[in-house]
């Protein structure tokens, strides 16, 4: 009886070191599968970052585009109205000296009130 009894209990540190080790292995694969995950992870956000990145910078070159030709068209346009107001004061410079005198006057009376 005592044998058994003994037998028994060291069948139960067995079985509970046994399970302690079985513990620690799959702690242990756990730990190894979250890195894993963790290495998955981190080079899929370092690949969307650079998605962002790359569309960030064509936006940033058509924009950059958009505004330049807009530049470029205000500038011919301006250049295309003084040539006209340049040929009205040529063609009508009494015209020209009256409007002048008259936006002159205008613009004293405003700003004396």
């Amino acid at each position: 009886m005592a044998l058994s009894r003994t037998a028994e209990k060291a069948r139960n540190q067995a079985e509970e070191a046994l399970s302690e080790l079985e513990m620690r292995q799959r702690i242990d694969d756990l730990k190894s599968e979250i890195a894993s995950l963790s290495k998955t992870l981190s080079a899929l956000g370092g690949q969307k970052v650079d998605d962002y990145k790359d569309t960030v910078e064509r936006f940033t070159a058509e924009a950059v585009n958009a505004s330049m030709r807009a530049f470029d068209t205000a500038r011919s346009e301006a250049l295309s109205l003084e040539e006209g107001f340049e040929r009205q004061i040529r063609e009508y410079p009494l015209r020209a000296i009256g409007i002048a005198a008259g936006v002159g006057f205008l613009f004293a009376l405003l700003s004396r009130r």
